[in-house]
């Protein structure tokens, strides 16, 4: 382990030395070292300290891996689930953690029903035993998500509280069990009604209440059997209830606006809204940060240019304050920490500093470095990004990031558009391990956060809704413009690359726009939105609604048509190439197969690579390999130092 002193002045010397400096690149690192899944980002510490659990990619897939940290030449314990990948650890106790797994699956009773599945398995790390969690459960086989953990019940060392939808009678309700974790044996305790879709519990195995949702998505919420609030969740909602605020007399933690218009976190009892816990009038919360053992509330994040946290207890806020200082210039977030308040699991990343986890002690304020993500990239390797920020021609602002090749002169330089998925989503600072393999190969990169993106407050992430196929698509045109003005981009020489709806944005810029781009790449990107919205459903749940209301189809049907770049193939006039995952849930890989076809009927240029075994995430090392090398070789053949220099 890497060690350095947190509490000193020195220790910005030491990390400056350890992240900066840097010998000279004389090449390009591999696709294999931004590919290749990150070593580790996501730990939990044991209660005592003594043991770590670390999401590891392991073979190309992600396991946990349990360290002894009282013998750190011991080797770690791996858990792992055939065709699952891990994506969280939990400690119930110094000898019971739980592990949630996941995938995408056919159903067995229908070859073509592809859907998510999660499972939770508990891990006795003394006994070195494990067990199916719920694995009693009556229909546990027809439930896809039982890795979801309703309470965790801090006064208990051995049990969680964990649903599923069982069936009563002709209808399948959601049931509350209480889990033995070291058996995985559930014994069911309460059921909902037939519309509940929560319980709300109080951290102790209490059931408070239940949240109702009816036909017309208005969500009811009941607190000792009776109805005290409810909201529309219709198009979206801005409240949302988070959990329990700790203390003596603890108060719901709630999602609302502030005065502002951003999205801010609130004290609240059905009598009324109390003291904001988290408001900023620039920035929306990105999440609210409950306590690893307990669920109660205790911070929030949000993202100027970079993730910070902020926390109630100002013992942790100073501890939060300490390590930011410690690493200038880095997003630095505590992610786990023992009981007594002596360990921390930290991570920190920044534009040119891949993320890494490392062990904080306030005893001797040192921090060990446990792992790296990308041990392989040096900052020099990498490429600097600085905000970019622009008014669209209506005046508004623009939020974007420019990521400059290195070692290059930043002039007349081949450049990548690089729009973020969503939209209800944003770029920032943080390490993007995407853009920087597209800037190694010797791109400048633009990151908009068009109006749409959140973030900036609920009037810009509005200001995209069904603006689609026009001002959103104005906002990226004028970020390229800008480019062009200022000399950095060679207007011959620009494409568009984007994923999920950020693929949606590089279709869109391709079919909208086709004059402006040289060629357009689209990973898992939407093209056919009305196909998207309804396939295998007539009824409008509330992401239907949500995406109806995006897309500006709750005003306008018409717009389901008139935004899908799929029917307007004709258009197009340049190079497309479109990638997809074949285990996507999230977009079917029928959207990038419409698109396919549409541009062959047309008689356009494009390519169609899938991505098999993976998902919409990219959870696997050899598919991000295979994505990265397809985006190399697509890039370089049309914009590329060697490509024709002629106009699209």
């Amino acid at each position: 382990m890497t060690r350095y002193n947190a509490h000193h002045a020195a220790l910005t010397a030491t990390v400056m030395s350890i992240f900066f400096v840097s010998a000279p690149s004389k090449a390009a690192p591999p696709v294999e070292a931004f590919g290749s899944l990150p070593k580790a980002e996501f730990g939990r510490l044991s209660p005592d300290g003594k043991h770590l659990a670390l999401i590891r990619a392991i073979d190309g897939k992600e396991k946990v891996a349990f360290l002894d940290l009282t013998k750190p030449d011991a080797a770690p314990m791996v858990i792992g689930m055939q065709d699952a990948l891990a994506g969280d650890v939990i400690w119930k106790s110094n000898r019971l953690a739980i592990c949630v797994f996941h995938t995408n699956l056919v159903n067995k009773w229908d070859k073509k029903d592809l859907n998510s599945w999660s499972r939770a398995i508990g891990v006795d790390v003394d006994a070195k035993t494990q067990a199916i969690l719920m694995n009693n459960a009556p229909y546990l086989k027809l439930n896809h998500d039982v890795g979801s953990i309703a309470d965790m019940d801090a006064d208990d060392p051995d049990h969680i509280y964990m649903t599923e939808l069982d069936r009563f009678d002709r209808q399948f309700l959601l049931q509350l069990y209480q889990v033995d974790v070291g058996t995985g044996v559930g014994t069911p305790i309460r059921h909902g009604d037939n519309d509940t879709i929560e319980f709300l519990t109080n951290g102790h195995g209490d059931v408070l209440g239940q949240i109702e949702q009816d036909d017309d998505l208005t969500n009811h919420v009941y607190l000792g059997g009776n109805e005290v609030f409810k909201y529309q969740v219709k198009g979206g909602s801005s409240f949302g209830i988070e959990g329990l605020v700790a203390g003596e007399h603890p108060q719901f933690a709630v999602d609302h606006a502030t005065p502002s218009g951003t999205l801010g976190l609130y004290n609240w009892l059905p009598s009324g809204f109390g003291a904001a816990l988290f408001e900023n009038p620039a920035y929306d919360m990105q999440g609210a940060i409950p306590d690893e053992r307990t669920g109660r509330i205790v911070g929030a994040t949000y993202a100027d240019d970079l993730t910070k946290a902020v926390y109630f207890d100002p013992s942790l806020q100073q501890i939060q304050s300490t390590l930011e200082k410690a690493f200038p210039g880095q997003s630095v977030l505590v992610i786990s920490k023992d009981d007594a308040g002596t360990e921390y699991l930290v991570g920190t990343e920044g534009p040119k500093n891949p993320p890494v986890l490392s062990l904080y002690t306030t005893a001797n304020h040192q921090v060990n470095v446990v792992e790296e993500a990308y041990d392989s990239l040096k900052p020099s390797d990498l490429g600097d990004v600085k905000p970019y920020p622009y008014k669209a021609r209506d005046g508004r602002d623009i939020h974007a990031y420019l990521t400059l090749p290195p070692g290059r002169d930043p002039h007349n330089l081949p450049t990548v558009i690089f729009p973020h998925g969503g939209p209800e989503a944003r770029d920032s600072m943080d390490f993007d391990w995407w853009a920087q393999f597209m800037a190694s190969r010797g791109y400048a990169v633009l990151q908009p956060n068009y109006r749409g993106s959140s973030g900036y407050g609920a009037d810009f992430i509005l200001a995209g809704d069904g603006e689609w196929a026009g001002k959103v698509q104005y906002d990226v045109q004028d970020g390229v413009k800008k480019l062009i003005a200022g000399g950095i981009a060679d207007p011959k020489r620009i494409c568009i690359v984007g994923a999920s709806y950020g693929g949606y944005m590089a279709l869109a810029g391709a079919t909208f726009s086709p004059d402006l781009y040289a060629c357009a790449v689209s990973f898992a990107g939407l093209s056919d939105l009305n196909r998207m919205l309804y396939t295998g459903t007539s009824f409008e749940s509330e992401a239907v609604s949500v995406w109806k209301r995006r897309i500006g189809a709750d005003v306008d049907s018409s717009k389901l048509d008139s935004a899908s770049p799929a029917n307007f193939a004709a258009n197009v006039k340049i190079p497309i190439l479109l990638l997809h995952s074949d285990k996507d849930t999230t977009v079917p890989i029928e959207q990038s197969q419409i698109e396919e076809d549409a541009l062959k009927h047309a008689g356009k240029q494009v390519e169609f690579v899938t991505l098999e075994g993976d998902d919409h995430q990219l959870e696997y090392s050899a598919t991000r390999i295979k994505l990265l090398k397809e985006v190399e070789r697509f890039l370089a053949a049309h914009i590329g130092d060697a490509a024709p220099k002629t106009a699209p």
